[in-house]
């Protein structure tokens, strides 16, 4: 669409849910729906889009040529940004904001950086970006309760975990339908199958321990048996319309049972 285009927004349709489904989770868990929400909503909404016209610039500037227009709408998103952010600081007196405003700048310096040596597609650059994009998690939750808790620490952990766990999947997937990079895929496999008896065990430990509620292991029971049984077996096929309709049902239910296992 030309309007996209033109406001250069975001084309990675995942990386919405990224941003989003955390930032609704911390809203669940908090339980209140605060005027200022919408403030930090149009702070993260503009420093999410402004990635792509950071990226335009970027290179633009790396390869010794203007980009007015890339600069002009990250200048406009960066101010949305910062308004927001101010009024939440000052009105409200919600400074924890900063550190997580200061990641999340970290994060997003180092992922354009990776984007213009095109080095974002790595597991390691996928997984910082996921990071940042899911402190929206802990931003929601502190910005609706006022005060900052552990919980916040939780929400985004728990958040990163789930969302890394497709980067993983997906290159499984994708490389299963390569058969001439069979030592790319092995390694992949390795990666995958590591991560997820990882995340499987510690979830299972943090349950039965009672640091976490079991509703918790059971908002990552989907994406894990995706990932096991596409370990197992290998894909032969992708079809994008149900592995993203699939995605949706995974993230609904993760929104669902981790906000019941902290109410």
């Amino acid at each position: 669409m030309r309007w996209r285009t033109t406001l250069r927004l975001p084309k990675e349709h995942g990386a919405y849910a990224m941003l989003y489904v955390p930032f609704l989770l911390g809203v669940l868990v908090a339980g209140d729906l605060s005027g200022r929400l919408w403030l930090l909503l149009l702070s993260v909404t503009a420093l999410f889009i402004s990635r792509e016209s950071l990226l335009v610039w970027w290179r633009a500037r790396s390869r010794g040529r203007k980009a007015i227009g890339a600069r002009r709408l990250l200048t406009i998103y960066l101010g949305l940004t910062a308004l927001g952010g101010a009024l939440l600081l000052f009105c409200w007196q919600l400074f924890w904001l900063l550190p997580l405003a200061l990641v999340g700048g970290v994060l997003l310096l180092i992922n354009g950086k990776q984007a213009v040596r095109l080095e974002e597609r790595t597991i390691l650059g996928e997984v910082l970006a996921i990071c940042g994009l899911t402190l929206t998690a802990p931003a929601a939750y502190y910005v609706a309760r006022g005060v900052w808790e552990s919980t916040a620490l939780w929400l985004w952990a728990l958040s990163a975990l789930y969302f890394a766990s497709s980067v993983f999947y997906v290159k499984l997937r994708v490389l299963s339908l390569h058969p001439q990079r069979q030592q790319d895929r092995r390694r992949v496999w390795q990666h995958c199958a590591f991560y997820h008896s990882f995340l499987f065990v510690s979830l299972l430990l943090l349950a039965f321990t009672g640091s976490l509620h079991l509703f918790a292991l059971i908002a990552f029971a989907p994406a894990l048996g995706r990932a096991f049984w596409g370990l197992l077996n290998p894909a032969r096929q992708l079809n994008l319309t149900r592995a993203g309709i699939l995605e949706i049902i995974y993230s609904l239910m993760f929104l669902i049972f981790v906000t019941l296992s902290f109410r």
